[in-house]
């Protein structure tokens, strides 16, 4: 919680600043549940093939659920100039969000237990269809998740809104599988020369390895770095709240050359920097947001009885005590 609120009261738009009012025993009961899953996903399979089938049943019937509850604790315990921020999505709408891949993700799950209890090989490339189907539809499900996340946020009495960016999506994949693919190239015919420059006539397995090795993380930085810049200037750039437009002026280099030096110095420190690389990470993302506004923020929400939708904000917490660090 003192991280949430750290975060929050350091962050300022407009001359105000945010705040946090989670209470510690929710935030307590999320991470205390969210381990619990991630110990059942992780050892289900250990006991029989049976148990782990119905653990990762259960949990992709519960995800769009503890997603929800996530989204509206976060959201209606953060507030900018007194105003609570909210999250009034139905749990019908959530689960038309998050069921669809779930169950795609599912089938395949159940379908490589099935072949795997049976021992039948020959049906093994069948399940070449879901991964295909997976990546040929994770755009479309990536943007339905930050639809849904933008749609349904609401700052006072005001409501966020996200224009359709499908298309926007699937360019933004494109173009990181390309990146992706010719670092990929590159990395090969590199490592390749490096491996034969530091071995002589004869490659070394083991330094051509470490070169790979070496590279394999460069390029997935790279990649890592690329989309994530692209897809938040995405994102931010198709939402707005009534007539203030928001956009990011996040770039790739500069994001790739923050998250290596936060790395070297982590590791240098045995973890002792992580604080501050966390702290330098959401500066550089946060100071990099832009608004555009025809009128001051101030006029943005016009509703009269303020305290009143504050204090009914403060009343929601009871409600919505359930945050599982998403």
């Amino acid at each position: 919680m003192r991280k949430l609120r750290y975060f929050s009261q350091n962050t300022r738009l407009a001359g105000h600043v945010y705040d946090f009012h989670g209470r510690p025993a929710a935030i307590l009961r999320g991470r205390i549940l969210a381990l619990v899953m991630l110990l059942a996903y992780s050892w289900s399979f250990e006991f029989s093939l049976m148990a782990g089938v119905v653990t990762i049943t259960l949990l992709v019937a519960l995800a769009p659920w503890l997603f929800l509850k996530a989204q509206q604790f976060r959201l209606y315990n953060t507030s900018h100039r007194g105003l609570r921020f909210a999250f009034p999505a139905t749990i019908g709408s959530a689960y038309g969000m998050g069921l669809p891949p779930l169950l795609l993700w599912l089938g395949f799950i159940l379908s490589a237990a099935a072949i795997a209890s049976l021992e039948v090989a020959r049906y093994a490339a069948a399940l070449a269809v879901f991964p295909l189907l997976i990546a040929l539809l994770l755009p479309l499900f990536h943007h339905r998740l930050k639809a849904f996340q933008h749609r349904h946020a609401r700052w006072g009495d005001r409501h966020f809104g996200f224009e359709s960016a499908r298309w926007a999506f699937y360019k933004t994949y494109l173009k990181g599988l390309g990146v992706g693919v010719l670092a990929l190239i590159l990395m090969m015919s590199g490592g390749g020369a490096i491996g034969y420059a530091i071995s002589g006539r004869h490659a070394n397995p083991m330094l051509m390895g470490v070169a790979f090795g070496i590279l394999s993380g460069i390029v997935y930085l790279f990649v890592w770095c690329y989309m994530s810049v692209r897809l938040q200037q995405v994102v931010w750039r198709h939402t707005h709240v009534d007539a203030v437009r928001f956009d990011t002026q996040i770039r790739t280099l500069p994001l790739m050359r923050l998250v290596v030096v936060n790395m070297a110095l982590t590791i240098i420190t045995a973890g002792l920097y992580w604080p501050f690389a966390s702290i330098a990470l959401a500066r550089y993302r946060i100071t990099s947001m832009r608004m555009s506004m025809v009128t001051p923020l101030a006029w943005v929400d016009t509703g009269e009885d303020v305290q009143a939708r504050t204090a009914l904000g403060y009343a929601a917490t009871d409600s919505f005590g359930l945050d599982i660090g998403l």
